[in-house]
């Protein structure tokens, strides 16, 4: 369950998004001011702030200045809850490390847009993808865009996947078009989707039987096809846990 920490001093508006978050299934944590907030925040290690930019003694922008500082805290997202809009103020906000801007009065449907899509990146970031593929520009190509959606990207020299020992790090998910070069106990031990021609649907399910692949991506193919593929492994992989 994602933990949300939001850091508000007025208890109407408090109640208010709490309740609308928890309909949601997050976890919501309360801070009534900028130094309660950052103290939770080290303790609790949420997944994502909502900071009200005016708060009695410390500013939020100061708190957040101050939460970037830290590395206990630093990575955590936070997203401005402001009634201020001139672009001096957001410029600044952005440059301090604010991820986004809710204004007031809340719109839920922004709120809960923003946090879905900043959460979604947070978990792509912890997730490694090995990429293989006997064309370079394919290897360059993808690695580019997954970076871009969020993925931590792992390649091989030469694009080739050499074996588990010649890797710096372990990766959730391989993405080859050949798992000959892939040492054994990573073949097994990870999802694989194969990269392959344009082939018949009997010829791509027997290549899938043979390499142990979950799923199979032909080329040419596009970002979004890629990504969901990708997703919905990740998706059964966390449903199969106990």
């Amino acid at each position: 369950m994602p933990k949300i920490l939001v850091i508000e001093d007025n208890p109407v508006e408090i109640e208010t998004i709490k309740n609308r978050l928890k309909q949601k299934d997050y976890e919501v944590l309360i801070a009534n001011n900028g130094e309660d907030g950052i103290r939770l925040a080290k303790k609790e290690k949420p997944d994502l702030i909502f900071m009200d930019m005016i708060l009695p003694g410390m500013h939020g922008l100061e708190a957040t200045i101050n939460l970037k500082k830290d590395p206990d805290t630093k990575g955590i997202p936070i997203v401005a809850l402001t009634v201020m809009d001139s672009s001096e103020f957001v410029a600044t906000c952005f440059k301090e490390g604010i991820s986004a801007f809710i204004r007031k009065p809340y719109d839920f449907n922004e709120i809960f847009e923003k946090t879905e899509k900043i959460l979604g990146i947070q978990k792509r970031k912890s997730k490694k993808i090995l990429i293989s593929d006997k064309e370079p520009s394919v290897v360059t190509m993808v690695t580019i865009n997954l970076m871009r959606f969020g993925y931590h990207v792992i390649t091989s020299p030469n694009g080739e996947a050499g074996s588990i020992g010649k890797l710096d790090e372990q990766p959730d998910l391989a993405l080859v078009n050949d798992t000959k070069s892939l040492n054994v106990d990573l073949a097994a031990s990870v999802p694989l989707i194969l990269i392959t021609e344009k082939l018949s649907p009997d010829e791509i399910q027997k290549k899938m039987d043979t390499e142990g692949a979950e799923d199979y991506i032909a080329k040419p193919f596009s970002l979004n096809e890629l990504i969901e593929k990708i997703e919905r492994i990740f998706a059964q992989t966390e449903e199969s846990r106990p």
